[in-house]
């Protein structure tokens, strides 16, 4: 065993992440095929519970055998536990203990922690990793303790106290997953705790963790503030990542509310016959849900066709760096948006808020939203080969979702065939870890190779 562990410490950073994740879906997947784990009504083979060790770990929310009815209390800890480690990562849960016990971490292991976390730099590095981890569990508890006053009264102490749990849980991390039943959160769309502590605790999760502290520790400031001038001078102490992030997240929230509300308003099969307070919050939530959550509140199979369309582009956007959300992320698409308006308007750089950002990084997120495109309509490609009389809207919805790691489904996961839930395992682990993290952990990608310069040449575009 030591030397297993020898030798993993002597592998490329990306492979450990990598490998770290493969290590606990397989080792959830055997858990969850035991027979403690599962009700004695299950139906689930070995490959339901694969699929939904990858869904866990990758904290999508997409599921072949719906959780209530497969497994028992005790697998349902086990889903618990793999969701954790998957939003936070084995490595850095290992780590943090390993701090807490007052021992040392490797340089080389902080870099991996670093890389895995998204973290640009290693400054206050210790402290800021118990920290996540603190909070993380504080922000659950938090949640928890609210939805109680909910799910109690409807379920009783023992029941309704876990359930309450296991959802915060999960709608921190951003799986999507609960204990209820088969249509996810449709029978709590009236129920305005569910509807705002839900959403909160997916922003809260999506953001990242750099954005925490950093609004934390300029709260005191916020709180002092008497007029907008003041508040816009406080706002532009908040470093520029964090103010990214912010702004593209409100503007994400706020835009998929409008337009959902615009096709789904009269709908009677989705929002329309509710109040309209009942339609407001129904809207707020699947408006946050996007941000890769995977909970829903009314039924994705009643929605109009360019609901659909839409929700696809706002899941293939996600959430944000350094959280447990899933999706090209924000700040990534929003570079790509900088630099396709600085190449229209004639500017030779990308500039945000009066700064000037990096070529290599604006490079990188294109990239990135490049890969994440061609990987989605491979996967839609293939999907549509191994289900070729599935609409393709739903197929295309599905494959988003599951790269995004979001875990929305129009009811089709479990309808797919065994091909078409395989390309959708691949493509969760794919958006969970990202395809420069997979492609470089293959040798796909080496930034160490010397560049190559060549005579140049010329090639007519557009």
């Amino acid at each position: 065993m030591r030397r297993l562990l020898d030798r993993f410490s002597f592998l490329p950073i990306p492979f450990k992440i990598v490998l770290s994740f493969a290590f606990v879906i397989l080792i959830g997947s055997f858990l969850l095929a035991l027979p403690i784990s599962q009700q004695a009504s299950s139906q689930a083979t070995y490959f339901d519970h694969l699929f939904t060790a990858v869904s866990m770990v990758c904290v999508t929310g997409l599921f072949t055998e719906p959780l209530a009815y497969t497994y028992t209390i005790f697998g349902q800890i086990i889903g618990l536990i793999l969701i954790k480690l998957g939003g936070l990562g084995l490595i850095t849960l290992v780590a943090t203990i390993v701090m807490q016990l007052g021992r040392r971490v490797s340089m080389k292991d902080e870099v991996t922690l670093q890389q895995a976390l998204n973290r640009g730099d290693m400054i206050g590095f210790r402290e800021f990793l118990i920290s996540v981890v603190k909070y993380t569990f504080l922000i659950e508890g938090t949640g928890a303790v609210f939805l109680s006053f909910h799910m109690v009264p409807l379920f009783g102490w023992a029941k309704g106290t876990f359930t309450s749990i296991f959802l915060s849980i999960s709608a921190f991390n951003n799986a999507g997953f609960d204990n209820l039943g088969t249509t996810s959160l449709q029978g709590f769309v009236d129920s305005h705790i569910v509807n705002i502590v839900i959403p909160l605790l997916i922003i809260i999760g999506g953001i990242g963790f750099s954005v925490w502290f950093d609004v934390a520790q300029n709260f005191k400031a916020f709180i002092a503030v008497r007029s907008w001038i003041d508040f816009k001078g406080r706002y532009r102490r908040l470093k520029l990542h964090t103010r990214l992030v912010l702004n593209w997240t409100i503007f994400l929230i706020f835009a998929a509310m409008v337009l959902f509300m615009l096709s789904e308003w009269n709908n009677n099969e989705t929002i329309g016959g509710l109040n309209f307070i009942g339609k407001m919050q129904a809207t707020f939530f699947q408006a946050v849900t996007l941000r890769t959550a995977g909970f829903g509140t009314v039924g994705y199979t009643h929605l109009h066709l360019f609901t659909i369309i839409f929700m696809t582009v706002f899941m293939f956007i996600g959430g944000s760096p350094g959280g447990t959300a899933g999706g090209a992320k924000t700040s990534t698409v929003a570079l790509v948006v900088k630099l396709l308006w600085a190449e229209i308007t004639g500017q030779q750089h990308v500039h945000y808020q009066k700064r000037t950002l990096d070529d290599e990084i604006v490079q990188r997120a294109l990239v990135i939203v490049v890969m994440f495109v061609i990987l989605n309509f491979l996967g839609l490609s293939l999907m549509s080969i191994f289900d070729e009389t599935v609409p393709m809207q739903y197929l295309f919805f599905e494959a988003v979702s599951a790269l995004g790691t979001v875990g929305l489904s129009a009811d089709l996961t479990s309808e797919l065939s065994r091909g078409s839930q395989t390309v959708i395992m691949f493509l969760m682990f794919i958006g969970r870890l990202g395809p420069i993290t997979i492609f470089t952990a293959l040798g796909l990608f080496d930034r160490k190779q010397k560049p190559k310069v060549y005579a140049s040449g010329n090639i007519l575009i557009g």
